[in-house]
């Protein structure tokens, strides 16, 4: 009976050891509820303010459309913001908001939006998707392109910059009921939502900027020059030109935030925008995260696609950690 008992304490303990998340584990590893998810808000208390001259409006009202599958929302006018928020017990007070892409066309909301914020909350990570301002549509997406052909990516985006900018304020007005520090906001973006979200972290007003910034296949998609601020103070007189005896670079007021660039090598469609804007970057005094996957085209975002860009949400959250993003401090 001894050696009896002996055994089934043994095989009680090995039980507990497998059952233990090992040390620094991901949460992905824990299952049951994770998350829950809240009614989506309007950005603007109001109406959305739009220019009259912006190109994209139709002649005539449109109506907000989905997807009979659910992938796809087109003719946003009314732009909103939804909330997936983690369970509190892991929480880390962290904060990402998505803005799928669509070519401002559509968004791609399942695959760049829902199912980006299901994985960031069951990690721990306060989610919200942006449906932000959409060209208008009156008839077959033919006749769009059509409409549009010659139109600059920065024209079309102008309303969809504007909606992510006020989303992330309305977000950090509410940080205490979202349960995440406002100082710990990122914005991850995919093609035309990738333009979104560079062109909030390039805000005029560094207020108005997310503190991590994440393109996904995309960049800030302008004809003109960036005119970046600089990343750093300049050298002060005397400062060894090489980089081995140079003191650390002194941080310059108004810098931007840190950028996260991820894109596959086989896409053809904004290889060339994404590397110039990777560029100026550096030219400025920047070092961006980049991710330049082998392979996995264009708009892979959650589509497993067996290229290790099926990693890139992980190497996004792995950066947020490296950065300090997902602490366990309570909200600020």
């Amino acid at each position: 009976m001894r050696r009896l008992a002996m055994i089934l304490c043994a095989a009680t303990f090995l039980a507990s050891l497998w059952a233990s998340p090992l040390p620094g584990a991901a949460a992905a590893d824990v299952t049951g509820p994770a998350l829950r998810i809240l009614a989506p808000e309007r950005v603007w208390p109001g109406e959305a303010p739009l220019d009259a001259a912006w190109p994209g409006k139709a002649a005539r009202s449109v109506v907000e459309a989905t997807s009979a599958d659910g992938e796809r929302v087109s003719n946003v006018t009314d732009p909103t913001y939804q909330a997936y928020l983690p369970d509190p017990a892991r929480a880390t007070g962290a904060a990402v908001i998505i803005a799928p892409g669509g070519g401002f066309r559509f968004l791609a909301i399942r695959n760049e939006g829902v199912a980006v914020a299901t994985w960031l909350a069951e990690r721990g990570v306060a989610a919200f998707v942006l449906k932000y301002r959409l060209v208008q549509q009156e008839g077959p997406e033919d006749d769009i392109r059509r409409r549009f052909q010659g139109v600059p990516v920065e024209v079309q985006g102008v309303p969809g910059v504007a909606d992510g900018i006020q989303a992330l304020k309305r977000i950090r007005e509410r940080a205490a009921d979202y349960g995440i520090d406002p100082h710990r906001v990122a914005a991850i973006g995919f093609s035309a939502g990738a333009h979104v979200v560079s062109m909030m972290g390039l805000a005029p007003v560094a207020a108005d900027r997310p503190d991590y910034v994440a393109p996904i296949y995309g960049g800030a998609f302008t004809t003109g020059d960036y005119n970046l601020p600089p990343a750093n103070l300049p050298p002060e007189p005397g400062t060894p030109t090489e980089p081995w005896l140079a003191p650390p670079p002194k941080p310059a007021p108004g810098r931007l935030p840190p950028f996260f660039l991820a894109m596959a090598q086989d896409d053809v469609f904004v290889g060339q925008g994404v590397r110039r804007f990777y560029e100026a970057l550096v030219a400025a005094g920047y070092r961006p995260e980049v991710h330049l996957y082998l392979r996995g085209g264009h708009g892979f975002g959650m589509t497993p696609r067996g290229s290790t860009s099926d990693h890139f949400l992980q190497e996004f959250l792995w950066w947020l950690e490296a950065l300090g993003a997902t602490g366990t401090a309570g909200p600020g």
